[in-house]
């Protein structure tokens, strides 16, 4: 009854008489909208909030403890969602790569967070070898490349798992279709020829080249040429610039460009801290770069509508049509396919002529001269001879171990497993990224004496010779793979370093006596020529060797 009363009293009844000054019934106060707006907006927020602590803070602290009991070390200064990233940051500034962390080797596995995940390194050969054995069941590809450079080329084999997407049968037909290594080396000769004459190296000619320049020209001709033909690659495309302008560049030039504008956009600060922000179209340069990719996708799509005879690009459709596998997937893998033979080629180059023309290495610059001449002596194609010169292939293979162009593989755990190693039990989680540090495992110290040679050069010096006569040991032993391994390993590994070895022949044929001068302000510890690096150097061609001057 009271409540009656109270109702009655704010809200009258019919045929009662009301003041006209005051209202007949309650009007919600403009407080009260405002209340309930806050808690509908509040509620949802506060639980995101929660969530995005729990999952990206809390869950990642727990994770990180749960891996630490095990045993696992984790790097310095490395921090909840933000990672070790602010020392990468200081890395990338001396032309280091960010798996530089990661050389310590505190513990076999050594753990850092990335992004959103706690992310495990191996560095050691026996772990490594056991990791790649579990690809395709317990680990696989999680590569945060698939939003730098992948977003050229997503369906591509580099980031797919093994067992979807016709994985197996797309490799076979990829590696069959580049296994031509007359015909490649008759096009990278050429090429070689091309570019030096154009640069004008030669003993005597007093020409000064800037290296990088004189590469970028020679890869993108030689690698366009043999996945796409002479006539596919002159065509040119109208691409933005870095100032947002329209520039008409020939497809490789394009290519190459945007490919590594990609790579350089994903490596900035919060792009490495969540790797899926260096694909959304947040900036002027993300949108620049989407252009940029439509217009090389629709080129492509062209060029396989007129395949020339022969190339790789004509081989692998012909296989991929007769298997019934979508142009899409095709396309994606010849499009990685040219662009793996770019930067990662040019690199290698850079190192292997960096230390052949370092003073203290003139002996094996003469050694590799004279075998380079002693071959064209001998019967016989000089594309077979020359993938047998030791020597050769020493000095590359230890420029390729002292600092790989690329040097990790991307994996993540697929389901929860136990990994059991040298007596010791470690429980990995599922979702977890679980990566070969190849950088760290090419300056493994324990493995390469237990794997390799006890009484080898340590592995801080460049030192060819642990290569002389033990090649297969070591490509054998994991403790050396450039170029990964098992499943995973690059199709193109032996047209890659048959390149390097034609063009590192060809250019001492042709300017024995040149030298080097680095740039002043780049010190030797920071002279290092991975794909992120931009140390350069020019070559001097003069006419007398360094040692009658």
């Amino acid at each position: 009854m009271e409540q009656i009363r109270f109702l009655s009293n704010l809200t009258g009844f019919q045929g009662q008489h009301h003041d006209p000054s005051l209202p007949t019934s309650i009007e919600p106060s403009s407080g009260l909208i405002s209340t309930r707006w806050v808690y509908f907006v509040a509620g949802p927020t506060g639980a995101g909030l929660v969530w995005l602590f729990w999952a990206f803070v809390l869950r990642l602290y727990l994770l990180r403890r749960f891996y630490e009991k095990q045993g696992i070390r984790f790097v310095k200064k490395c921090y909840a969602v933000l990672g070790a990233e602010m020392r990468v940051t200081g890395l990338q500034d001396r032309n280091k790569s960010h798996d530089w962390l990661y050389t310590e080797r505190p513990t076999y596995l050594y753990g850092t967070v990335r992004g959103f995940s706690v992310q495990l390194y191996s560095t050691d050969a026996e772990l490594c070898e056991e990791l790649i054995a579990k690809t395709g069941h317990h680990v696989d590809r999680d590569t945060p490349a698939l939003f730098s450079f992948g977003r050229l080329s997503p369906y591509a084999l580099t980031f797919l798992p093994i067992n979807k997407w016709r994985f197996r049968e797309r490799k076979v037909t990829l590696t069959r279709g580049m296994k031509d290594n007359k015909r490649l080396f008759e096009i990278v000769e050429r090429q070689a020829e091309s570019a030096l004459a154009r640069f004008r190296v030669k003993n005597g000619s007093g020409a000064t080249i800037n290296i990088r320049e004189l590469l970028n020209s020679w890869t993108r001709e030689s690698s366009g040429e043999f996945i796409w033909g002479r006539t596919n690659i002159s065509r040119h495309l109208e691409v933005l610039d870095s100032d947002g302008q329209l520039k008409a560049l020939p497809f490789m030039t394009a290519l190459n460009q945007t490919f590594t504008d990609l790579r350089f956009y994903a490596s900035r600060f919060w792009n490495r801290v969540c790797f899926p922000l260096a694909s959304l179209p947040l900036t002027k340069e993300s949108r620049r770069l989407d252009y940029n990719i439509k217009i090389l996708r629709k080129a492509t799509e062209d060029m396989m509508t007129t395949p020339e005879d022969q190339t790789v690009a004509s081989l692998v459709q012909e296989a991929n049509d007769e298997l019934g596998i979508p142009i899409g997937m095709t396309r994606d893998d010849l499009v990685t396919a040219t662009i793996a033979g770019l930067d990662t080629i040019k690199s290698t180059v850079m190192g292997t002529l960096f230390h052949l023309l370092e003073p203290e290495n003139e002996v094996w610059k003469r050694r590799i001269l004279d075998e380079i001449n002693e071959l064209k002596q001998e019967p016989g194609d000089m594309f077979v001879k020359l993938s047998h010169a030791p020597v050769l292939s020493a000095f590359i293979l230890e420029a390729l171990r002292y600092e790989p162009p690329g040097s990790l593989i991307n994996n993540a755990a697929v389901k929860d497993f136990e990994l059991s190693f040298r007596g010791r039990q470690y429980n990995i989680k599922s979702g977890t990224r679980i990566v070969t540090c190849i950088h760290a495992l090419h300056q493994n110290e324990n493995s390469w004496r237990d794997r390799v040679d006890p009484h080898m050069a340590p592995l801080s010096e460049f030192d060819p010779n642990r290569f002389l006569g033990k090649t297969e040991t070591i490509v054998n032993s994991y403790c050396f793979m450039p170029f990964g391994k098992g499943p995973r390993r690059c199709p193109g590994q032996g047209a890659g370093v048959m390149m390097v070895k034609v063009f590192v022949a060809t250019f001492l044929t042709h300017n024995y006596n040149c030298r080097m001068i680095v740039p002043d302000n780049q010190t030797k510890d920071i002279t290092w020529f991975n794909i992120y690096s931009k140390a350069t150097f020019d070559i001097v061609c003069d006419d007398k060797p360094e040692s009658e001057k």
